[in-house]
């Protein structure tokens, strides 16, 4: 067998094999919350892997080495400012989202602000977890393609195809369970990868002395792009549907703080890996695209190692793509199908699985038609952080903002942040900040204006 064959085969054994581990899972998936939570299935320290699965991504590796090669080291911000936000969740959100016994951020959220207030998260979640998936799909599948010299739309069903199995039959739990692997080669990819790149350096000793010295310094990405990171990665933790479904699959607050510890702990370290390998590939390729700061590592590999860090690239596609896809499939069964048709218990977990397989399916013709649509990762973010400003209006001053308010923030919020992203951003604000503001400023005048006109806000008499 070639090396070719041997990276190839190693590649699809790989998905294969974590395919069938959904399959497997199928056992578990008895019910729809069995399906949506996996209750009492898992322990913290695997919820807090599961967790931070949402953001390892494609944009998490290669997206991070390229911006290394071309601005250096402060990439890691990246990774950095999620392990920032999963701490700050760990102490002021999971305990509380764990709490509600909801496994979608939606019902959560009509707790305080009423049904209305459902329907308007669940959408907005619904179409920036598309836009993700969208987004994997397509930049998952141009990897892949090249990686494996197969052709683009062949990589889109493959990835179509695996996912949706996995997701269909295992629910949470098939999907805890592979993405448990996928996170795991993912680490091994960036390790080996690491390894390759320390190796090819000691035997060039002046290559990394050729680096820009811009590349070393801690904001070389720029500050307004940092505070983007920042808030948007934050605001998407808050916010984000997979999250809540693992946090509500523990049976405490303390678990849920715990889990959301591991995952700030276990995140941060693949920023690092990301941006070493691709300094070094700045120091050892200088003139290579910067898209290939990772891939072209694969050329100088032996066959098995490079069918490693392909199963890890491999592995970092799907991992998002499945967790966006049963976060899709939770909000649509609890906020819309089953509230309309009221199904027995077989029916309803029927539903889910055929709801999973339109969710997989819905990226399909904007990923091989439309190809580079949607690079719109930190878009996605911007409306996830508007819900996130909602919720922590809602555990922490529930006095500010009526229902009305807050749906009216959410809805114009979900309008101006789509608006400015289709600008360009106008004058350099990023979109991530009108996706913050506008239902803060929103839910705050509503407050003042009733302040001053002695009316007492209705959210104030709800009870969580």
């Amino acid at each position: 067998m070639g090396d070719l064959g041997i990276i190839f085969g190693l590649t699809i054994g790989y998905i294969v094999i974590t395919t069938l581990v959904g399959v497997w899972s199928a056992k578990y998936a008895k019910d729809t919350t069995s399906f949506m939570t996996a209750k009492n299935l898992m322990g913290p320290f695997v919820v807090g892997v599961l967790m931070m699965s949402e953001f390892i991504g494609t944009g998490s590796t290669l997206g991070t080495a390229q911006t290394a090669f071309t601005k250096g080291i402060s990439a890691a911000w990246n990774l950095i400012t999620l392990g920032l936000g999963y701490l700050l969740y760990a102490f002021f959100m999971a305990p509380k989202f764990n709490a509600m016994k909801e496994y979608t951020i939606s019902g959560a959220l009509a707790q305080k602000y009423g049904p209305g207030m459902r329907t308007i998260v669940s959408l907005i979640m619904i179409y920036a977890l598309t836009t993700v998936n969208v987004s994997m799909y397509t930049g998952g599948a141009a990897t892949i393609a090249t990686l494996l010299g197969i052709s683009i739309p062949t990589a889109v069903y493959i990835i179509g195809v695996a996912t949706i199995i996995n997701v269909t039959a295992g629910g949470l739990r098939g999907v805890g369970i592979s993405n448990l692997i996928h996170a795991a080669f993912k680490y091994l990819g960036l390790i080996v990868t690491a390894i390759v790149a320390w190796k090819l350096l000691r035997a060039n000793p002046g290559a990394m002395a050729k680096v820009p010295a811009m590349h070393f310094s801690l904001t070389g990405i720029g500050l307004p792009t940092l505070c983007a990171w920042t808030v948007a990665n934050i605001g998407a933790v808050f916010s984000t549907q997979y999250v809540i479904q693992c946090i509500s699959s523990l049976n405490d607050p303390a678990e849920a703080r715990k889990a959301s510890i591991v995952a700030s702990i276990v995140i941060v370290p693949i920023g690092f890996f990301a941006v070493y390998i691709g300094l070094s590939a700045r120091a050892l390729f200088p003139n290579i695209k910067s898209v290939m700061a990772m891939p072209h590592f694969l050329k100088v590999m032996g066959p098995w190692e490079a069918g490693i860090v392909t199963s890890g690239i491999v592995a970092a596609t799907f991992v998002t793509i499945m967790a966006c896809k049963i976060g899709a499939t939770a909000l649509f069964m609890k906020d819309f199908y089953i509230p309309l048709f009221n199904p027995s218990g077989k029916h309803q977990l029927l539903a889910a699985r055929i709801t999973s397989v339109f969710i997989g399916l819905l990226p399909l013709p904007f990923a091989l038609y439309v190809p580079g649509l949607l690079k719109t990762i930190f878009f996605a973010r911007a409306l996830r952080t508007s819900v996130a400003i909602v919720a922590i209006f809602m555990f922490y001053m529930p006095f500010i903002g009526s229902r009305k308010a807050a749906m009216i923030g959410l809805i114009l919020a979900f309008i101006g942040t789509t608006l400015w992203f289709i600008s360009g951003d106008p004058w350099g604000i990023d979109n991530i900040y009108v996706g913050a503001a506008i239902p803060a400023i929103v839910m705050v005048g509503d407050w003042l204006i009733r302040k001053m006109a002695g009316i007492p806000s209705p959210a104030m008499e709800l009870k969580p």
